[in-house]
Formats: structure tokens, C-alpha cells, sequence
């Protein structure tokens, strides 16, 4: 029979990999949204009571259990703060008044006489978590068919959902005191509680497709489980007896890789953003001033701006003709294959826009005026964003055209 505290810790660090993720993730949106910074503070807390529970439940030390209990008082005021603004309306006084008391009253508490060593006591704040916890809910519910719009409510629902399926998931949590199940499943809740939130920011959290997902996250946990059993035991009883031991690790496993994939994905979005935020705020008053603000996107700061006296040893014409009606930059690949055309005009062009790109040591050419010519050069490194970085060049040569007349 495998050994359940270790399944236990397994689980549990999984989970606190998932929170830190999703700590990590709400950090770097915290200074534009007080929601991000409350959601923050419920994923660091999360994801620090995960991680010393763990540690806990190896090393049975007075020291981690107080550290532990630290952590858990957090909890009331931390949930709070997240409903709160995850439904941008006030909770009731009382509510908010509980969720402080019962943090600050159990926080004090701990320090004096720790929670792990009194029952009586940690029943008492379990007590004051689990209405708190409801309070938190029924606010969710309430204000979800009343007060929302669409999209607010839809996110409201999926919470709800969420909270219900993790609700039995952290009960498990109690088995010594319950007398069962066998394993600690309670760092699945927490796990189920970031992908719930990231599959709404992606799908806009209609629940139909939350509980397709959520299938595929149990099947594939279950596959997963079956193969480590199978190779483990191969086929039998045997087999199908550790498959249910393993479960609840490779759901874990299936559920960390699922959060560490959508965080991934939208952190990649956010940053493909950047050229529109850049946008946003470029100038827009002037060619002058919309050049100007090239130095503020990090794929032009280092660019050159080249004016008629710059381009005097060149046929600017010739470079003209190539640039004439495009809304695509030259490149320095397309000048080089250009050079063994047919049109002798076209290849003195070509040459002279090589000799132009190798002087200065860039990759395109963005020519935004015509009289008197004026020609940006941008280098643009390769690979998989290098065609997303030639559409936006284009844009800004687009751009600074229409800015030329006016």
C-alpha cells in the first residue's frame, strides 16, 4: 500500500506550485487593478499554507505548525477581499467586520497559544472561517442574479461552481479528524480555483465549456495515473488499486500543467499587447513627434532616422521607386534577392539599399517621406515573431505617411 502521507505532500506542493503561479501572474497586473492585487494576496497566502503544510506534514515541528496556522488566519480576510472585488461591490459591514475580526482575533491567537496544539481553539476559528466562507457565497449568489452585468454574473457562477466542487475536496483535509478518506485532497480545490479563473479570462466562463474542460483534466489524470500504474504493476488488480492511489497526484500534475499552459498563454498575449499600449500613447501631433516616440517601443529604440542630408550620396529616387505604394518595410533579405533581377534599375536600387541597411547595421526600412525623403531603419531580429514585427512596421510606416498629410 503506497504511503498516504507522502500522496498527501505530493498533492499539497502541487498545489502551491499552481498558487505561486497564479501569485506570480496577479503580481504583475497589481499596479493597474486593485482585483489583481487582491487576488494576489489570496494566492500568496494559498500558495505559503501549501507550502508549509507540506513541510508540516513531514516534520512534525511546533515551530511549522504555528507557521502554518499563520497562514490559515489569513484566509477570512484574504477570501473577503477577493469576492469583494472580483464582485466590485461593497460586502455587507458585518461581513467585512467577521473577516477582519476573525483574521486578527486567530492571528493574535496563534501567536500565543498556537492552533495546532488546542483543539478547542482551532475549532473555534474553523468555526469563524467556514461562515465566513458561506458569507463569501452567498454574496456571490446573491449579487450574481440581482445586481451584475452578463459577464459579471457568468463569473460569478463560475466561482460558485468552483467553491462548491472544492468544498468536499478540502473537507479531505480534516481525514484525522473525520476519520476519512484516505488521502488529503484539499490542494486540488486551490488548484481548481486557478484554472476556473483562467479558463473565464479565456473563454469569457460559460459553464458548459468549464465542465468540458474540467472532463478532460479528469480523464487525462486518469490516463495519466493508469500508465505509472501499469508500468508499475501491470496488468490486474494490483494495477487498478494503485491507478486510484495515484489519482489524485496526476490530477494534480494534470491541473499545475493546465494553469502553468493558460498563464503562459496569457502572459504571451499581454506582451504581444505591448505595441498597442505603445500606440496608445505615441505622439501623435506631428511626424517629428510620433517619430520621437519610437524610443519608448523596445523593437525601434535603437532606430536611425535618416534625412536628405543623410541619404545625399544616394539615388534617393531609385530607393523611392522601391518604397512606392508599400505597405510592407524593405528588408535587407528582399534587397539581396533583388540583386540578381533583370531590371538594371531595380538592381542599382537593390544595391544601394544594401549598402544602406550593411552602413548602418539595420534589417528594414521604413520610408516615411518622400519631400524632402525621410527613411527609418529598424533592426529586427529573426524568428517567430519577426513576421508579427514586420506587420507592425508597417503600421508605424502606414501611420507616419497619413500623420505627412496631415
Amino acid at each position: 500500500m503506497p504511503d498516504p502521507v507522502a500522496s498527501d505532500v505530493a498533492v499539497t506542493w502541487l498545489g502551491a506550485a499552481g498558487c505561486a503561479l497564479y501569485f506570480r501572474h496577479a503580481w504583475s497586473g497589481r499596479e493597474g487593478s486593485a482585483a489583481a492585487r487582491t487576488a494576489a494576496f489570496l494566492f500568496g497566502v494559498l500558495a505559503v499554507l501549501l507550502a508549509l503544510r507540506g513541510v508540516y506534514w513531514l516534520h512534525d515541528d511546533p515551530v511549522l505548525a504555528r507557521l502554518v496556522f499563520c497562514a490559515a488566519t489569513l484566509l477570512p480576510l484574504a477570501v473577503t477581499l477577493f469576492v469583494e472585488h472580483v464582485l466590485r461591490r461593497h460586502h455587507p459591514l458585518w461581513l467585512k467586520a467577521l473577516a477582519l475580526g476573525v483574521t486578527a482575533a486567530f492571528f493574535l491567537a496563534n501567536l500565543v497559544a498556537p492552533l495546532a496544539a488546542n483543539a478547542a481553539l482551532l475549532e473555534v476559528f474553523l468555526a469563524g472561517l467556514v461562515v465566513v466562507l458561506i458569507g463569501n457565497g452567498w454574496e456571490l449568489v446573491r449579487r450574481g442574479e440581482t445586481d451584475l452585468a452578463a459577464n459579471e454574473r457568468r463569473r460569478a457562477r463560475a466561482l460558485v461552481v468552483a467553491a462548491l466542487a472544492a468544498a468536499p475536496l478540502v473537507a479531505t483535509d480534516f481525514r484525522e479528524t473525520l476519520g476519512f478518506p484516505p488521502l488529503r485532497l484539499g490542494a486540488l480545490g486551490a488548484l481548481l480555483l486557478c484554472f476556473v479563473l483562467l479558463h473565464f479570462s479565456s473563454s469569457g466562463g460559460v459553464l458548459a465549456g468549464l465542465a468540458l474542460r474540467l472532463g478532460a483534466v479528469l480523464a487525462a489524470g486518469g490516463a495519466l495515473a493508469a500508465a505509472f500504474a501499469l508500468t508499475n504493476h501491470g496488468f490486474g488488480g494490483a494495477a487498478a488499486w494503485a491507478t486510484l492511489w495515484t489519482l489524485p497526484v496526476a490530477l494534480g500534475w494534470v491541473l499545475l500543467t493546465v494553469v502553468f499552459l493558460a498563464i503562459r498563454r496569457v502572459e504571451t498575449e499581454t506582451a504581444r499587447a505591448s505595441f498597442l499600449r505603445w500606440l496608445l500613447h505615441a505622439r501623435l501631433d506631428s511626424l517629428e513627434g510620433f517619430l520621437s516616440s519610437l524610443r519608448r517601443l523596445p523593437f525601434a529604440r535603437d532606430h536611425v532616422t535618416l534625412r536628405a542630408a543623410d541619404l545625399a550620396p544616394y539615388r534617393v529616387d531609385g530607393l523611392l521607386a522601391l518604397a512606392h505604394d508599400r505597405r510592407e518595410p524593405l528588408s535587407l533579405p528582399e534587397a539581396r534577392a533583388w540583386l540578381g533581377g533583370g531590371d538594371p534599375a531595380r538592381v542599382e536600387a537593390a544595391e544601394q539599399l544594401v549598402d544602406l541597411f550593411e552602413r548602418h547595421g539595420m534589417t528594414h526600412a521604413l520610408f516615411v517621406a518622400e519631400d524632402p525623403p525621410a527613411v527609418v531603419l529598424l533592426n529586427l531580429p529573426p524568428g517567430p515573431e519577426a513576421a508579427l514585427a514586420e506587420v507592425r512596421a508597417g503600421v508605424i510606416q502606414r501611420l507616419a505617411r497619413r500623420l505627412l498629410r496631415g
